[in-house]
């Protein structure tokens, strides 16, 4: 840097400092005169409010010379009428705690003036004279919005805020910068590192209280999403430890919205089940040590029950090395046997990445079978106290295993009334007549190769057909 760049940064320095100086007394006397001017009003003697109306006048236009230019009076943004219509908001709405504002400013009189007129608008104010004890402050108490000098003894604002924003963010706690300043510069450093807003002085106090209260709304508003937010997730807790299943998100919100779909009393639902199992789990249990087909079996079942939520299933049980999930449950819809039938095409293909994935960690390939059954199961809460659970019994759930024992590795197969409820849209290419557990006559049983409609999905290939 040159010494001539030298001399001119500091002139401009200390041009802003001489502006800071000047600026801050005759502000002062424009907030002092306004405060004076209410108290006549208060006392009925209103006559005496020209004098101090031309002091004002005085000292506002010798901050316009200050700033280099002349307001013109239609300049001046009035937000009378929206600090009135905001009268009452004060109270944080948590109980009676009133809202709580910290005024950081080094000047005494400024922050008088500032904690006064906050108060007369029915907020708690606190004040700090300087950076450390302003920073003290907010890390040590609960405050709802801080109205934050730049121009700071011990710690500059700039610090100050900076060192705030790494505990409570923008949403947290709103910092609203001051500054008597009107370099740019420094209102853009300020929201860069942080600030939800600034204010100029000399304080246009209903500019600075409409300021203040927009940020407050925004506060609330954060904090009622943040509780909603929390609320859910408590809800959502709750019915997945209800139904001892792994819900999709999409019927979390439904049944957030919905409570009475979590009604524990037992009834009967059509419902489609499904059953994955991985084919011959026993022998690779007993070639494999402990720990590798632990690792198989948490690939390949955790990999289908991301296929079976992305069909908006329920994974009711993990049984073994088998996956059992259901279409209806907990909310019926209106495909749900097609989306049976598609996810289960769809397990099958993705047998090809998961096992590329074991392939990965030295684990070998393995092959399901899946098998689709469509019935009523009677839902409800089963158990006692801690282990009452949401659960579905009911012959699908038996009989969609019986149907999946007579896959091979790779198929699909279904049973009469799956066929039945999806024959428009389903592929098959042959027939197998079964007994199935609990049933007194033999069901014929479909291959599927995949589904039309909405889906337009199928098996890249298939064992031949016996």
């Amino acid at each position: 840097m040159s010494d001539r760049e030298a001399l001119i940064r500091d002139a401009r320095e200390t041009m802003r400092k001489l502006q800071h100086e000047v600026r801050t007394p005759v502000s002062q006397i424009v907030g002092y005169s306004e405060l004076l001017e209410e108290e006549l009003v208060d006392r009925g003697q209103e006559d005496l409010s020209p004098d101090l109306q031309k002091i004002r006048d005085a000292a506002q236009r010798l901050l316009d010379l200050l700033d280099g230019k002349l307001r013109a009076d239609e300049e001046k943004v009035s937000v009378a009428e929206e600090s009135a219509a905001d009268s009452g908001e004060a109270d944080s709405g948590e109980g009676s705690r009133r809202t709580r504002i910290l005024v950081v400013d080094q000047d005494a009189n400024d922050r008088e003036l500032v904690a006064r007129r906050l108060k007369a608008q029915g907020f708690d104010v606190a004040t700090a004279p300087d950076g450390i004890e302003g920073l003290r402050r907010i890390e040590t108490e609960e405050w709802d919005l801080v109205l934050l000098e730049i121009m700071l003894p011990r710690m500059s604002g700039l610090e100050v805020l900076e060192r705030a924003r790494r505990e409570r963010s923008r949403s947290e706690l709103p910092i609203i910068l001051a500054t008597s300043l009107n370099a740019s510069a420094d209102q853009v450093e300020g929201l860069e590192r942080g600030a939800n807003d600034y204010v100029t002085k000399p304080f246009d106090f209903p500019v600075v209280i409409a300021r203040v209260r927009s940020q407050l709304g925004a506060h609330r508003s954060a904090r009622q999403v943040a509780a909603l937010a929390r609320h859910l997730e408590y809800r959502n807790t709750f019915i997945r430890q209800a139904m001892g299943a792994d819900v999709s998100e999409d019927l979390l919100v439904e049944m957030s919205e919905t409570p009475d779909s979590t009604d524990l009393g037992g009834e009967a639902i059509d419902t489609t089940a499904l059953v994955a199992d991985v084919k011959g789990g026993r022998a690779l249990s007993e070639s494999l040590a402990p720990g590798e087909f632990s690792v198989l079996l948490r690939n390949v079942l955790g990999g289908l029950a991301e296929v079976v939520s992305h069909y908006d299933g329920t994974v009711d049980a993990f049984a073994g090395d088998a996956l059992v999930a259901l279409f209806g449950l907990p909310t019926p819809q209106d495909d749900d046997v097609e989306r049976g039938v598609a996810c289960a095409v769809a397990l099958q293909l993705e047998m090809q990445e998961l096992n590329e994935r074991n392939r990965r960690v030295g684990l070998p390939e393995v092959e399901i079978g899946v098998g689709v059954y469509t019935g009523k199961v009677v839902v409800g809460g089963f158990g006692s106290g801690d282990k009452l659970r949401y659960k579905a019994i009911g012959e699908p759930l038996v009989r969609a295993a019986g149907v999946e024992r007579v896959a091979r590795g790779g198929e699909v197969w279904i049973c009469p009334d799956t066929y039945a409820a999806v024959a428009d849209c389903v592929h098959v290419d042959s027939e197998q007549e079964a007994l199935l557990p609990g049933a007194a006559e033999p069901a014929r049983l479909r291959r599927a190769l995949g589904v039309g409609g909405s889906h337009l999905i199928s098996l890249r290939s298939v064992p031949p057909a016996d």
